[in-house]
């Protein structure tokens, strides 16, 4: 059954699920984060089946996600390189990752580490505010209506219920 998209619901949140939240997806954009491009080295590293890394990675070629590149003729391979659009993709990423670590690493701890090359430290990913620096979080935001909001499938009582609290 082919799944439903969430494209024409006025919601960012919703047109970005449409594009990274099918299973597998956010592992192979982390592997791509990670150095590899090529099709067999991340079908090995997630053992997914082949069928499903291709479809995969051609959606993510048609959102212009990453770009593929042949690297052999004979027989032809491809690589898969992010683009500019794919590489905004790392904070999601990363904050994904420091929410596993946080609540899912268990005892153990994490299984990766960040490292800022900038200062050798290991570290984890911050939502800040782009306009003040301070820290983003569920207590110190609130959603607004922007200029592309309209109650609809998807954002029926979301859309109303933010219209109407700003009023």
């Amino acid at each position: 059954m082919p799944k439903q998209s969430f494209g024409d619901i006025a919601c960012s949140i919703a047109r970005t699920v449409d594009v990274v939240g099918q299973r597998w997806t956010p592992l192979i954009l982390r592997d791509l984060f990670a150095g590899l491009t090529r099709f067999e080295d991340i079908r090995r590293d997630l053992g997914i089946a082949s069928n499903i890394l291709a479809a995969r990675l051609d959606e993510l070629e048609g959102h212009g996600v990453v770009e593929r590149r042949q690297y052999q003729s004979a027989p032809p391979r491809y690589e898969y390189l992010l683009t500019d659009k794919g590489r905004d993709l790392y904070p999601v990423i990363a904050t994904l990752l420091a929410w596993g670590d946080k609540w899912q690493a268990g005892s153990d701890g994490p299984p990766a580490l960040l490292v800022h090359d900038e200062c050798g430290c290991a570290t984890t990913a911050k939502t800040v505010c782009a306009q003040c620096g301070g820290e983003l979080s569920a207590d110190t935001t609130t959603a607004t209506a922007g200029p592309g909001a309209r109650p609809g499938p998807g954002t029926a009582v979301i859309g109303e219920f933010i219209v109407g609290r700003d009023a």
